[in-house]
């Protein structure tokens, strides 16, 4: 499988080039998880390439797909995009799927023949820039320069015609032709004899990744942001749904328990004398009842014991009021009050018990203390 690497966007480009190559690491994935026979159906559609090139008073546009070989010409200096395009309709090619590019003559070229070794073909690139630089009057900046391959051999060694061309030579080409510079993919050579041939790939993205590149890209994009927004909605939902749900618990607690004071019918008592109060309503209740001078630092709810901690005016006045509630019972200290210079107050531990509704004395609703 084949690594991802994470860089951190700091602006348009790099975050161009972060989704680049995000974009080849899932095409790479595609390819090794998909079938041998579906790369010959996507690889046919890389073969679609449009020439064009000036001939006397006419440029020529030469269509070169698995369909056949198509041609038309156009009258020089009248000839834009949109026609271009029209025609690609007309010979059932999308845009996208075409790459074009422009034909010259071989003496604009500066070539040169070299041979390498087959064991150092996975770095050709590298020493195409270094041939450039220390064999060649040019500079990289200044150049489109790209490799066919010559005469095979069958000594380990490839051999190549290295074609170099200047970048103001091309864009007064193209220029000529109608056309821009960022309409074009690559730069072929007319022999003279045959059909042109690319020589050079002006976009090295384009020579990678193959036109069904992009409308898969297109697609894992629009999945993304699909399964992105799924997610937010079904997370709302479920927020939703747990909110509602606690609410219901509690109202379903405040009855239970007022249905127990009021002496509902026998069916409704029934059911009470065996509902135990949960958390929300022991919450509630503490709530309720907790006077104002008293802060709660610990409170544990386990098995039908609740256990507090924390600070109060009056700790031992507050065992009785939490002993008095319609929902707890036997309500203790464990351990003694300690008196607590800084807050001014004495710090208390309590253990007490939920009530079953219903069962034994019910006692009045005990109002909440005054602070």
């Amino acid at each position: 499988m084949t690594g991802v690497s994470v860089t951190r966007l700091q602006a348009p480009r790099a975050l161009a080039e972060g989704w680049q190559k995000f974009a080849r690491w899932w095409v790479n994935e595609l390819r090794e998880c998909s079938p041998k026979t579906w790369h010959r159906v996507l690889q046919a559609r890389v073969e679609t390439r449009l020439f064009i090139w000036a001939d006397n008073d006419a440029v020529v546009c030469h269509l070169v797909a698995p369909s056949g070989v198509q041609e038309r010409r156009f009258q020089a200096g009248r000839l834009n995009r949109s026609q271009v395009d029209d025609w690609l309709v007309e010979c059932g090619c999308e845009r996208d799927a075409v790459q074009v590019g422009v034909a010259l003559e071989s003496d604009l070229f500066f070539q040169r023949e070299f041979r390498l070794p087959r064991s150092e073909l996975d770095a050709l690139k590298r020493i195409l820039a270094q041939e450039v630089v220390h064999r060649t009057p040019f500079q990289l900046a200044d150049i489109w320069h790209g490799v066919t391959p010559d005469a095979p051999s069958n000594d380990g060694v490839a051999a190549f015609r290295h074609w170099i061309i200047p970048k103001d030579r091309v864009e007064t080409a193209i220029a000529r032709l109608g056309l821009q510079v960022s309409e074009i993919d690559f730069i072929a050579v007319t022999p003279a004899t045959g059909a042109p041939i690319a020589v050079v790939i002006l976009g090295e993205s384009r020579q990678d990744d193959p036109p069904w590149v992009l409308r898969a890209t297109r697609i894992l994009a629009v999945v993304l942001l699909v399964a992105t927004m799924a997610s937010l909605l079904g997370f709302e939902w479920w927020q939703s749904s747990r909110a509602a749900g606690l609410e219901d618990e509690l109202y379903e607690a405040k009855q239970g328990v007022q249905l127990g004071q009021q002496g509902a019918g026998s069916p409704v008592r029934l059911v009470a004398l065996k509902a135990v109060p949960g958390s929300l309503a022991a919450w509630d209740e503490l709530s309720r009842v907790i006077p104002d001078h008293t802060f709660l630092t610990e409170v544990r709810i386990a098995a039908g014991t609740i256990t507090l901690s924390g600070v109060s005016s009056d700790a031992a006045r507050l065992v009785r009021t939490l002993d008095g509630s319609r929902l707890f019972t036997g309500a203790t200290l464990v351990g003694p009050i300690t008196p607590d210079a800084t807050e001014r107050r004495d710090r208390f531990r309590m253990s007490l018990k939920l009530r079953k509704v219903g069962a034994g004395r019910v006692s009045k609703p005990v109002e909440r203390p005054e602070s």
